[in-house]
């Protein structure tokens, strides 16, 4: 009976908080008008095979991206890297490298000798190159031998806590940076989210996560300035202009995922005679499991561009095998004159684990890869290494 409770209340108040933020969310007229639109990009392989719906599956550090209360189910160390390449048949060469660590956090009681848990906390760097092009003027069309290389960059802090068995807390905090070599823009993002877990194998999850809220930032350097010669004056002055300021593109993530677990044979022909509380009592979870499939769906509503529907499915053997499929829906992305990204819907990733020993707690090395299809190019391919400790 508390269970329901908690999830009324919790449901009743994303309800509030979603429609209050939803009234601004998805308007057309407001597409294109935000920046840093890099805080919108998913570097992770994992979290990419899903299409966006994994806010309230998410757990580990890919959650860092998607929902950073997801991180607060580690308990220990991860470590991990991703190469994206963007647009591969684009011909722009552009790559996006991302780095993550996060570390749970605990203390020891020195009477009871038990051992108290104080959260999660992650470190993340985000950088989307271009690589080099060469710098032209109007007196020089062909080059003048000098190249610039735009960087989109961020750096967030992370932080996640466990409240009690279902209810998982975090907030991010990212700073932001746009550059060429005379002109950049800084500024500071913050992301918060929830994940509610409940049933026998708490295997009923819920998700939320409000991302990228702050000040609009603006361009500073001197690339916005001009040198010239005021009327009737020889002498030469700098001429500041004042960038336009942008905001950044905020959104809100909701979603729901269900796991059906299937256990040794032994365990499955004890559990068929249990009630729903004796199996609550079991302790029995997906990492428990032997075959895991897990369905999940979020709705993305997006302040400065459509809104989106995403639905995923994955498979997992114990932890160490998964494939996953997703597809994520815009309305009007059909039509490149209405679509406001280039994902064209499909998205598909595999895991493979590789553990250090045959220990519970060993070590496990995990290769990811993913691929997002998109109506223009060639798409997106992830591929990323996570080492839990």
């Amino acid at each position: 009976m508390k269970n329901i409770t908690k999830t009324i209340i919790i449901c009743t108040l994303i309800g509030l908080f979603s429609a209050n933020f939803m009234t601004f969310a998805g308007n057309k007229d407001r597409s294109g008008q935000a920046g840093a639109q890099h805080l919108l990009i998913d570097p992770w392989a994992r979290t990419n095979g899903w299409g966006g719906a994994s806010v309230a599956e998410v757990r580990g550090l890919e959650s860092i991206f998607s929902n950073v209360a997801g991180i607060a189910f580690m308990n220990k160390t991860e470590v991990a890297i991703t190469r994206t390449q963007y647009l591969s048949g684009s011909g722009a060469g552009i790559s996006i490298n991302a780095f993550g660590i996060i570390q749970a956090l605990k203390i020891v009681d020195k009477d009871t000798k038990t051992t108290k848990s104080l959260g999660t906390i992650g470190i993340s760097v985000f950088n989307m190159g271009f690589g080099d092009i060469p710098v032209t003027t109007v007196d020089q069309p062909d080059g003048t031998s000098a190249i610039f290389s735009p960087k989109l960059n961020y750096i967030g802090l992370h932080y996640a806590y466990s409240f009690n068995q279902y209810i998982k807390g975090g907030v991010g905090i990212k700073i932001v940076n746009e550059s060429i070599s005379d002109l950049v823009s800084t500024g500071v993002a913050i992301d918060a989210g929830v994940q509610y877990v409940t049933g026998p194998y708490e295997n009923f999850k819920i998700g939320v996560t409000l991302k990228n809220l702050g000040m609009p930032t603006s361009y500073s350097g001197d690339g916005i300035a001009l040198r010239a010669n005021p009327v009737n004056s020889d002498v030469e002055l700098t001429l500041e202009t004042r960038s336009a300021e942008a905001v950044l593109p905020a959104c809100l993530v909701l979603g729901a995922a269900y796991d059906f677990l299937i256990f040794e044979p032994e365990t499955n022909e004890r559990l068929s005679k249990m009630n729903s509380a004796q199996k609550l009592d079991e302790g029995l979870t997906r990492i428990d499991a032997i075959h895991r499939i897990t369905l999940a769906g979020s709705f993305i509503a997006n302040a400065y561009s459509n809104d989106i529907f995403a639905l995923g499915i994955e498979y997992g053997f114990k932890e160490f095998f998964m494939v996953r499929a997703g597809y994520s829906y815009e309305s009007g992305q059909f039509d490149l004159a209405t679509s406001t990204t280039f994902y064209s819907g499909p998205s598909a990733g595999v895991t493979f684990g590789i553990p250090f020993s045959k220990k519970a707690d060993a070590s496990v090395l995990y290769v990811d890869y993913g691929y997002r299809f998109t109506n223009r190019w060639k798409g997106n391919h992830y591929i990323g290494l996570k080492l839990s400790l």
